[in-house]
């Protein structure tokens, strides 16, 4: 296949989810050439609670101001121990459930309304030549830049070229639920269990259908179906996607990795968005400024240290046999939660 050069940019960013989309919107309004670069057509679905926290949703209302997009405000959080609830609390600031497909293309459609470049196209393989940098798309076509920002998921080829294999994922499984006529909940339930090592079983109610998932290591469909069928819940469609919670840097000052690309889920919750906006946030302000990516993203980082001990304390026995003992005295688990919700340590898928 005959390769050609289309075009020279500044930055070259591959993966249009929320992270890409974010650092994308903001290099165009700072005057910054870019090309956002992803294989789908949108649209397009993605396996995931939807769940915007407070502190997600406050963020990308100051980086995309004039932002539009649909979602259900949840109020009320229902968690258990080993499917039985021990307590509900209600919230002082709504959960925003939204639902992937059409917010992800809302974020996309907000960039390009701003005078955005999309390419619909595969990342092959990206090279060094001269000062700057070559990226080679499937198509053949190469696009030349000085930065290259890998935000493609969980699965990302621009870190498997930097790192090889990477062994930080969780898997999640999920489904939809359609409500056949019956009421639409109005509260989010979380379980943990022992059975289930690192992770939860959760129900999102959108605005259609709720989302039924279970994130864990170690998790397996025949396990999922297992879940399913002890909670009464026919199969539909399950459906599966890695969540990252092993944060890796390129160790390049032109290549960085954002959102999943870079592992940057909430190790405790697994929740993505906020850190999504936020390094892409950081991202755009590096190139911006000139400033190393370790730099301007240096407070994620530390977040990501003090998850990782949360994590191992909840997580663990001792951590389940608190939760199991405590759950049920309301006013703790609330003040917990919500400081949570807000500090993005414990947060809604």
């Amino acid at each position: 296949m005959t390769r050609y050069i289309v075009m020279d940019f500044d930055v070259v960013i591959i993966g249009a989810g929320p992270a890409g989309t974010v650092c994308a919107y903001l290099l165009r309004k700072a005057g910054i050439p870019c090309a956002l670069v992803d294989f789908a057509t949108f649209p397009r679905d993605k396996i995931c609670g939807g769940g915007l926290t407070p502190k997600a949703y406050r963020l990308l209302a100051e980086l995309m101001p004039n932002l539009h997009y649909s979602y259900k405000a949840i109020r009320k959080i229902r968690m258990g121990y080993d499917h039985k609830i021990l307590n509900e609390i209600e919230l002082p600031d709504e959960i925003r459930i939204v639902r992937r497909k059409e917010f992800d293309n809302a974020l996309l459609q907000q960039y390009r309304d701003a005078g955005g470049l999309f390419v619909q196209d595969v990342f092959a393989a990206f090279e060094r030549q001269g000062d700057g940098l070559v990226v080679r798309l499937q198509s053949g076509k190469e696009l030349r830049c000085r930065y290259l920002v890998g935000a493609d998921g969980a699965n990302s080829r621009v870190r498997r070229q930097i790192m090889g294999h990477y062994n930080g994922n969780v898997l999640c499984l999920e489904q939809y639920v359609e409500r056949n006529g019956s009421a639409p909940r109005d509260t989010i339930e979380g379980v943990v269990s022992n059975d289930y090592e690192n992770g939860y079983y959760y129900i999102f109610p959108n605005d259609r259908c709720d989302v039924v998932g279970l994130g864990a290591r170690g998790m397996t469909v025949q396990r999922f179906r297992e879940v399913l069928a002890r909670q009464g819940i026919a199969e539909t469609q399950i459906r599966g996607a890695n969540i990252p919670v092993e944060e890796v840097c390129s160790g390049m000052d032109d290549v960085m990795l954002i959102g999943d690309a870079g592992g940057f889920a909430n190790k405790l919750s697994y929740e993505g968005l906020y850190y999504a906006f936020a390094t892409g946030r950081n991202a755009a302000e590096a190139i911006i400024t000139g400033r190393p990516f370790g730099q301007t993203n240096s407070d994620i980082y530390r977040r990501k240290r003090k998850e990782r001990i949360l994590a191992g304390i909840f997580y663990s026995r001792f951590g389940m046999f608190l939760v199991r003992h405590l759950t049920s005295c309301t006013w703790l688990v609330k003040k917990i939660f919500v400081a949570g919700l807000h500090t993005n340590t414990v947060a809604a898928q």
